[in-house]
């Protein structure tokens, strides 16, 4: 071929690529203008949070009186590492941006170190192929994406937790001033973003979820030390819950509390991206409290705080039995109270349903 020829064919290629690459970074999500909020939620995906159907959307924005921005989804690694089709394609087409939970775990099992999808194995490598066909997969469909990896990592419950990954440890990985537990959490998360970058998946806008409340309380397990920094991050958000059951306490996991006093972790995180409340809710029919109140300190707390300027929330929809056989019932139609308190603060016009 002539070599001006083949210089032609090449630069037309790159200018293409270039394209692709500014019309998927488009599909980003950028924070909403001035003092306004996006509305998303899990609308009850049901307990493995991977039920993903068009009438779950339907009957919660029923609900809400309200249509979402977003509804998220767990994408549970159980079933391999595999990119979810079928559910992205059902929440895109009801108009609204597929959120998915990239959970790595082999089952539902809390509480006990993963045995195959580590955060070591994921840094060294040995998922690669997969994860970058899920990127393939994610960028030939061209679709919004929200994704978040291994959320609430500074709790003792999911098997991705710092503490089942060397926790406040030094000398088994890394830096020896840093606890291996959350050096390895960064590192594995910033070995995803890389790789579905090199893919040129630049549809997806990657989120930082970490629980408010850290357990246990201890500096090594602070959420500043999991972040993997803006460079790889488009959205910081935490979970904020109140009792989540009859034998939780009432008081102390009021909304403005429990955002009063953790709040100094918070503003350790090195970041200057914008801020989303992405799970929270409180139980029914708790001896304590009355969930209507709950939900009323909770939005006010959002919408009128010092501290953060929240662009973004997504409340937790779901009812589930627990071992002693009672209910947690955090459904915002757990009864008709609750569910006119949350239409009372849908209708405030911060909140808003477009992109």
């Amino acid at each position: 071929m002539h070599f001006f020829t083949s210089v032609f064919i090449l630069l037309f290629l790159v200018g293409c690529n270039d394209s692709d690459s500014q019309t998927q970074q488009t599909l980003k999500l950028s924070p909403p203008q001035n003092n306004q909020i996006y509305f998303g939620a899990f609308p009850d995906f049901g307990g493995t949070e991977e039920n993903v159907t068009a009438k779950k959307i339907q009957n919660f924005e029923k609900i809400a009186q309200k249509k979402l921005v977003w509804a998220c989804f767990s994408n549970n690694w159980w079933h391999g590492i595999t990119y979810p089709k079928q559910e992205i394609h059902t929440i895109a087409d009801q108009g609204i941006i597929p959120y998915v939970r990239l959970m790595p775990r082999s089952d539902a099992i809390e509480s006990h170190p993963e045995p195959k999808y580590t955060l070591q194995k994921i840094i060294d490598g040995v998922f690669d192929n997969e994860l970058k066909q899920w990127a393939q997969d994610a960028k030939e469909d061209n679709i919004a994406i929200i994704a978040d990896f291994a959320l609430e990592m500074n709790g003792d419950w999911f098997p991705w937790s710092g503490i089942f990954n060397g926790g406040a440890t030094t000398d088994g990985y890394g830096d020896p001033t840093l606890a291996d537990g959350p050096e390895r959490y960064r590192d594995a998360y910033r070995h995803i973003v890389t790789l579905f970058r090199e893919v040129g998946a630049n549809n997806i806008t990657w989120f930082f979820h970490y629980n408010y409340t850290t357990l246990p309380y201890q500096e090594w397990n602070k959420p500043k030390n999991y972040y993997p920094g803006d460079k790889y991050i488009d959205w910081v958000g935490f979970s904020l819950y109140g009792a989540q059951n009859i034998h939780e306490p009432w008081e102390e996991l009021l909304f403005s509390t429990t955002f009063n006093d953790y709040i100094d972790d918070f503003y350790e995180i090195n970041t200057t991206n914008p801020i989303a409340l992405l799970e929270f809710g409180v139980t029914d029919n708790h001896p304590d409290g009355n969930k209507s109140a709950w939900i009323n300190d909770a939005f006010e707390t959002i919408l009128d705080n010092p501290y953060i300027n929240f662009k973004a929330i997504n409340p937790w929809h779901e009812n589930w039995q627990n071992e002693d056989e009672n209910y947690s019932t955090l459904r915002l139609d757990s009864s008709k109270e609750v569910e006119q308190t949350f239409q009372k603060w849908m209708a405030n016009k911060r909140f808003i349903s477009t992109k």
